[in-house]
């Protein structure tokens, strides 16, 4: 006989239609199968950027500095190929190539320093949370100590008006037995 938990009129559940773990966009195998259908190429990704993207190039951060450094480098290095008299097409490729290996080179340079920037500014900014949280700590004491300080002044004043009072001092002087 089968190990059946199940009451006769139970009914099992409907199976789903598609995979559980399926989302829009994504693939059924999301841990490790097939993968995706379409891998983008370089250039449908460069067609999708906008021309936005190319318009502002100038204004993100580093590529100003990077370009100050690799176009008086391209000129250079242009410059010393057309002393030592190559021809001009070699001598232009080789303005080119400074100038691109020093621009992208100063590029990532400003780009490291900026990431130790960045880190600096959010060790900063967990310091003074930290420092901030500290201080209100303190502010909390001296006020829990404060208020302490005064529950008690208080209750010793009390105290003192209590022992002012006939029946405090009939209770500890006036004895029956």
């Amino acid at each position: 006989m089968a190990d059946d938990t199940r009451q006769p009129n139970e009914q099992t559940p409907p199976r789903p239609k598609g995979p559980a773990n399926i989302m829009p966009g994504g693939t059924a195998h999301t841990a490790g199968g097939t993968p995706a259908d379409y891998e983008p190429k370089y250039f449908d990704v460069v067609k999708n950027l906008g021309s936005d993207y190319y318009l502002n190039f100038h204004k993100r951060p580093c590529v100003r500095d990077g370009q100050l450094i690799g176009i008086p480098a391209g000129f250079v290095g242009g410059s010393i190929a057309a002393i030592a008299r190559m021809p001009v097409w070699k001598a232009s490729n080789y303005a080119v190539f400074t100038w691109l290996i020093f621009s992208c080179g100063s590029y990532q340079y400003c780009q490291y320093f900026r990431s130790i920037e960045k880190d600096g500014m959010r060790q900063a900014r967990e310091l003074m949370e930290k420092k901030r949280a500290t201080i209100e700590a303190k502010r909390e004491a001296r006020r829990r100590a404060k208020a302490e300080q005064a529950r008690l002044e208080e209750e010793r004043q009390k105290e003192i008006a209590r022992r002012k009072t006939w029946g405090y001092w009939f209770d500890k002087n006036v004895r029956f037995w």
